[in-house]
């Protein structure tokens, strides 16, 4: 691991491309079809950086793919978008790993444990660099120098919280108004009335209890058409009349037990592609052939094949004659 270093620097891989790049010699990665780069990126390349994937964020590549390890001063057409490639080969894609979505899924899993851990040494360095914006999360790094690393990290707070749910203990962690653990919305977006009136904006769950039941303190008296809001806001709350000892705890929403994994946040954070419906994709990849032809087939039912016609779309200066047949081009 390459500690010191800057967070963005290029240099940090130089490690990861020594080891690709004696795997690509051993894999004479220049003589290989589109089929066969198709699969070395799949099952080699990828699996190569995720340990580093899990600290600093990664730069993107696609040259692979279609050049090969060949002179990177030889120009080879990208002839389908990186996004296109990316996609399932069901929905139209080559089903190639997204590196960015790996990469921010590995790097959430630092916050998952900076919101579940108590008593750790990094966790216990990172409050006292930066504070706690809340219970779960530290402020966000705003110094212009030694940040990059947990800068990255913790500008994918949003993502994380937008795919967790909050289970209530004994309250202690959660913001009442702030936060959502009750119904689908914080209560300020459910019950902005009645946080402006609110004296407790910034109280946790615990602190809006007593012996009891709900201590609710608002800066003046409820109007009468307020008091409705007040019945509904209070029926809502209605589950919560007990607290309970344990610690309040996110849980992963996609998971049925409610546990972070980064294979469930990477397939929840791709797009389903809206790919056209007109060619069976699965059928290109269901047929017993080599894995090559099904490649180049598939990149005959994208329309890319540098055929005569497709050169000229790009601008290559072709003869529009057919040497075999001399005939001109249907275009």
């Amino acid at each position: 691991m390459p500690l010191g270093d800057k967070s963005k620097s290029e240099g940090i891989w130089n490690n990861v491309l020594e080891k690709c790049e004696k795997k690509l010699a051993n894999w004479k990665s220049q003589y290989l079809s589109l089929g066969g780069r198709a699969i070395l990126i799949n099952s080699v390349l990828d699996a190569l950086p995720t340990y580093m994937m899990s600290v600093y964020p990664m730069p993107a590549r696609r040259n692979f793919l279609w050049q090969g390890n060949c002179d990177p001063n030889k120009h080879k057409f990208h002839l389908v978008k990186w996004n296109e490639v990316l996609v399932s080969k069901k929905e139209g894609g080559l089903g190639t790993r997204n590196l960015k979505i790996q990469n921010h899924s590995l790097l959430m899993k630092w916050l998952r444990r900076f919101a579940s851990q108590e008593q750790s040494l990094w966790k216990d360095t990172i409050k006292a660099s930066y504070g706690m914006e809340t219970r779960w999360i530290s402020n966000i790094a705003t110094q212009p120098y030694g940040t990059g690393v947990w800068r990255t990290i913790r500008n994918l707070w949003p993502k994380l919280i937008n795919k967790c749910t909050i289970k209530i203990g004994d309250g202690g962690k959660t913001l009442f108004w702030e936060e959502v653990w009750v119904g689908q919305a914080s209560l300020k977006a459910s019950f902005p009335d009645l946080f402006s009136l609110s004296l407790q904006k910034v109280a946790t769950v615990k602190e809006m209890r007593d012996a009891q039941g709900w201590n609710l303190r608002f800066r003046r008296l409820l109007n009468d058409w307020e008091v409705n809001r007040m019945v509904e806001f209070l029926n809502i709350l209605e589950r919560y009349k007990e607290l309970s000892n344990s610690e309040d705890k996110r849980l992963w929403a996609s998971d049925t037990q409610g546990r972070f994994s980064v294979g469930t946040t990477y397939r929840n954070s791709q797009k389903t592609h809206t790919q056209s419906s007109y060619w069976p994709w699965k059928m290109i990849w269901k047929v017993k052939v080599p894995f090559k032809v099904a490649c180049f087939t598939w990149l005959l039912a994208k329309q890319v094949v540098l055929t005569q016609d497709n050169r000229m779309k790009k601008g290559l200066d072709l003869c529009s004659k057919c040497f075999f047949v001399n005939v001109r081009q249907r275009q």
